[in-house]
């Protein structure tokens, strides 16, 4: 991971092991460490991710859409569109395309489409009127195959038998050379845009784009939450989570392959950790929502309020797998109750680094044996307003002297 420098540079966490201070929250029983072991078969844990997936994947947005948003349709040129994403007029947040692309089949089926002037479905995206930026909302794969094909001379279509022969199998460089009129048609070639007029800076428009992407995204690569906000609230914040996703002993807590696609799925839960240690009190209930004003509220941060966040997130983690789990991973966990785990740990974060590795064992054995992580509770209400709140003060009582 970057590691920043000079003034805002942060030293690692020495790992440090204090004489043993009694553990107030009590002893745990026999068999209320049998239950928490019971509590987490596979079949329970599947049944928690199946909920908690729907959590990843639904919007809550319920308002009626702001009056002030105004759509209209455009034609655009291939090669203007090009322009506009050359000169950062136009915004794509082409990185969530790594777990999220249509194959290169696909691509080279959609570019034989616009060779041969097929009808194709109108692309959508947003229009900030007092900046002029452009966010793509849908048509992310096809604007990347127009990019591809106008700005790679290397990029190389596939080889299909229903497709255009001067096409198939064919890199750009000799299309263009061999076939200058089919380049040319495509780089001339219109496309039909709805284009959403809007203010980048008024929170209910950001949570209203929020909805289009979920409405209009329902292909068979449907975006996820996360991924939406990545395209929707991406800066220093957005990189940071980024940045924190890859960080090592985050990977071995949660026995994460770098080579395995997670959907942003990390990004989300890092995302939790901070909105919720800082606000949980204010949890309504909606929790798509309450991520989405974090996110707004803290899209762009000063280096020392980042920094800071990363040194909270890395002694949290530091602390849990190093001292708590030995350097272990962590046991097959609902989100909520590692969400809980993490935010009892930094809310008492400066105490617990001065009692000994025995006791915080057991406080960790404590949250996992307590009712309020049972899978009964966390089945009623996984993201209930009075269900989340309970649960993350009982983790933070648990974790406290």
């Amino acid at each position: 991971m970057q590691q920043l420098t000079g003034f805002f540079a942060v030293s690692p966490l020495k790992v440090k092991q204090p004489p043993e201070r009694p553990c107030k929250t009590g002893a745990v029983s026999h068999n209320r460490k049998k239950n928490m072991e019971e509590n987490y078969t596979d079949e329970f844990s599947q049944e928690l991710e199946k909920k908690e997936k729907e959590e990843f994947e639904s919007d809550d947005f319920a308002e009626v859409p702001p009056s002030d948003i105004v759509a209209f349709n455009e034609l655009r040129s291939c090669a203007d569109l090009v322009r506009m994403y050359k000169t950062d007029q136009l915004e794509i947040q082409p990185d969530f395309q790594r777990d999220v692309v249509w194959s290169k089949a696909s691509q080279t089926r959609f570019i034989d489409s616009l060779i041969k002037q097929l009808p194709i479905p109108s692309m959508c995206l947003s229009l900030d009127y007092k900046t002029g930026q452009r966010l793509m909302i849908d048509g992310l794969q096809r604007i990347s195959s127009i990019i591809n094909f106008l700005t790679d001379k290397n990029w190389k279509l596939s080889t299909l038998d229903d497709i255009d022969k001067n096409i198939s199998g064919k890199t750009v460089e000799q299309i263009k050379s061999r076939n200058y009129e089919v380049y040319s048609r495509l780089e001339n070639l219109t496309i039909p845009i709805t284009v959403l007029r809007c203010d980048y800076s008024k929170k209910s428009h950001m949570h209203y784009l929020f909805t289009i992407f979920h409405r209009l995204n329902t292909g068979g690569n449907k975006l996820n939450n996360q991924e939406i906000r990545n395209c929707i609230f991406h800066g220093p914040f957005n990189n940071l989570l980024k940045t924190l996703a890859k960080y090592d002993n985050y990977l071995n807590l949660l026995q994460i392959n770098p080579d395995k696609t997670y959907r942003f799925a990390h990004e989300e839960l890092i995302l939790r950790f901070f909105a919720f240690h800082e606000n949980y009190e204010q949890y309504t209930g909606r929790l798509a929502k309450f991520l989405n004003d974090y996110m707004d509220d803290h899209k762009v941060q000063s280096e020392e309020e980042l920094a800071a966040k990363r040194h909270l997130f890395e002694r949290v983690i530091d602390l849990l797998y190093l001292r708590i789990l030995d350097s272990n991973p962590l046991p097959r966990l609902s989100k909520a109750t590692t969400e809980g785990i993490m935010i009892g740990i930094s809310k008492n974060i400066n105490q617990l680094e001065e009692f000994g590795n025995a006791n915080l064992k057991k406080r960790l054995t404590q949250l996992r044996a307590d009712e309020h992580f049972s899978l009964d509770n966390l089945r009623e209400g996984l993201s209930a307003k009075e269900k989340v709140i309970s649960r993350l003060d009982r983790a933070i009582e648990i974790f406290s002297e």
